[in-house]
């Protein structure tokens, strides 16, 4: 029995990409650091911390993420982002008393910026941004004992390769998304074998009411 479903944002519900990786560029450049394009785009969706080191830039992370978010939440507010898919099978879930709690690499102040202006706010029990933890999945195991509920009763859904290895350490059903709105490659989560692979949400409650259907 499927009793809550947890999702990364930016690339699975809000599609953040282009607005978050043109305002973290902007911000590196105006600072004069030099660093590789290519592995700047492939570290987009992690930690600003975890972004600086991947780049071997020694700039503060503090100060940096200060004005990102800042910059970032004043595009949410002027209507720069969109739902990646409809959210309509998330009401029906949520209708059928299934938990929908959002976990992000994103600063939680950046999320409760996006659902207000999504118009998504209601739709989550909880929202945890970067801040409320070291790694994902050390997070997602609090959660379940929370929730009282057992791994295997949850799945964590997201767009990057790496969600699925959260998922996995977690203990819960490992979901990955892919489509238009997605920062990883189809084949890099697909290496990491998660359980299930989805284009929207309609795929989503499929999936969930087969699995509760059976028990």
């Amino acid at each position: 029995m499927i009793r809550a479903l947890l999702f990364d944002f930016d690339g699975t519900i809000s599609d953040a990409r282009k607005l978050t990786h043109e305002t973290m560029y902007q911000i590196l450049k105006e600072r004069g650091y030099n660093f590789d394009e290519k592995k700047f785009k492939k570290l987009m969706g992690v930690k600003t911390r975890e972004i600086l080191k991947g780049l071997n830039i020694n700039g503060s992370s503090e100060k940096i993420n200060k004005v990102f978010y800042r910059r970032v939440i004043r595009g949410a507010k002027e209507g720069k982002l969109s739902l990646c898919v409809s959210i309509e099978p998330l009401k029906e879930l949520k209708k059928e008393k299934i938990k929908l709690i959002v976990v992000s690499n994103s600063h939680s102040s950046f999320i409760k910026a996006s659902v207000k202006a999504l118009k998504i706010k209601k739709l989550f029990h909880e929202t945890h941004g970067a801040e409320t933890f070291t790694t994902k999945d050390k997070l997602l195991e609090k959660l379940f004992k929370k929730m009282k509920i057992r791994p295997v009763e949850a799945m964590y859904i997201g767009d990057r390769f790496s969600d699925v290895k959260y998922a996995r350490e977690a203990g819960c059903y490992a979901v990955a998304i892919h489509n238009k709105c997605a920062w990883s490659t189809k084949a890099e989560v697909l290496k990491e074998k998660p359980d299930f692979l989805i284009k929207d949400f309609s795929d989503l409650k499929r999936i969930v009411d087969k699995l509760n259907s059976v028990n």
